[in-house]
């Protein structure tokens, strides 16, 4: 048992050092493509300014703005200033809002999170308890019309149901608001069913994938010997099931949505955050982009690229939980 700790211990802090070394990486090749690219943070500002007839010398308006928010250094020293406060805790200053980084993240995140949150929640005990009755009822109008909903879910696009939803619900029906009211306390009555259509938008290819995973695993373990075992003792069909198969058949399960959280959860949620008007990291990266707010943009692709990492770490780690026979050396 002792020698299990250390082994799994040493494995989970050399997957640190790689998790931190490619998040760094990733940062790196971020920094470097916005400042490559065409435009700075100061176009969007200093258009404005130009439409105003406010200021007449915009050059030297730029060339403050360069010097404020060094621009204006070689774009190795850039880098190093970025790092050297990056260690500190700071994530820069966001042009566009004129707000910190850190300030604006944390006015944000949650919105993202109860997304998120919430979508997973609905994805995994509706797919999951749909995907073992239809393996239990393999071959019968219940598990074809399981089967039809899973493919429909899968093959439309999130962004289309999501239009689909407002016009109907909203539009047509003024069942649910057209917008996000932020005014609503977290998870109470009144934001549940503000969220509902955005949760539905975004978890239900997630709810769709999940049912056919659960089906396929569910069947293959239905086939094996100590199934056949647990019926020959005269245990009742909802043990077998709950207790035998489901422990087994969640094990790649349990990987399928794991990297749903880590990578395809927060592009889809960036996207429904978009279309509702939800005032998430998805929305203010979408407004940073573009408005050229390198420090922004920059800092919210390390949080997703850190989220990923740890989600993934994570998955193996309860795989040694879920099956006995995993080992990590």
């Amino acid at each position: 048992m002792a020698g299990k700790k250390a082994s799994m211990g040493g494995y989970i802090a050399r997957r640190l050092v790689y998790s931190l070394l490619i998040a760094w990486g990733i940062l790196t090749i971020t920094f470097l493509l916005l400042r490559l690219g065409p435009g700075s943070p100061a176009d969007k500002y200093l258009a404005n300014i130009a439409a105003s007839g406010r200021v007449r010398d915009i050059a030297q308006v730029q060339a403050a703005i360069d010097a404020r928010y060094g621009l204006d250094k070689p774009l190795y020293l850039q880098y190093v200033d970025y790092i050297s406060n990056l260690l500190h805790g700071n994530l820069g200053w966001s042009l566009s809002t004129s707000l910190p980084v850190t300030e604006l993240l944390s006015k944000h995140w949650i919105y993202s999170f109860e997304l998120i949150f919430l979508s997973t929640v609905f994805a995994v005990l509706i797919g999951v308890s749909i995907g073992i009755y239809s393996a239990v009822k393999q071959h019968t109008k219940a598990d074809y019309a399981v089967t039809v909903f899973s493919f429909m879910g899968i093959s439309i696009p999130n962004f289309w149901l999501g239009i689909m939803l407002i016009l109907v619900f909203s539009v047509k029906l003024g069942l649910f608001k057209t917008y996000y009211d932020t005014s609503l306390p977290l998870f109470s009555l009144g934001n549940l069913k503000a969220m509902t259509l955005p949760v539905i938008t975004l978890g239900s290819g997630m709810l769709a994938g999940y049912s056919r995973y659960v089906r396929s695993a569910t069947l293959d373990n239905l086939r094996k010997d100590f199934v056949r075992t647990a019926r020959a003792k005269g245990l009742p069909e909802r043990t077998v099931i709950l207790k035998h198969v489901f422990r087994n058949a969640m094990l790649p399960v349990i990987t399928i949505i794991m990297l749903d959280l880590s990578g395809v959860v927060f592009g889809g949620a960036y996207l429904t955050e978009i279309i509702f008007g939800i005032p998430g990291l998805g929305r203010i990266s979408f407004n940073a982009i573009f408005a050229d707010d390198y420090a922004v943009v920059v800092a919210v692709t390390l949080i997703g690229a850190m989220v990923t990492l740890i989600f993934n770490l994570l998955t193996d780690i309860a795989y040694t939980f879920l099956d006995p026979r995993v080992r990590y050396v």
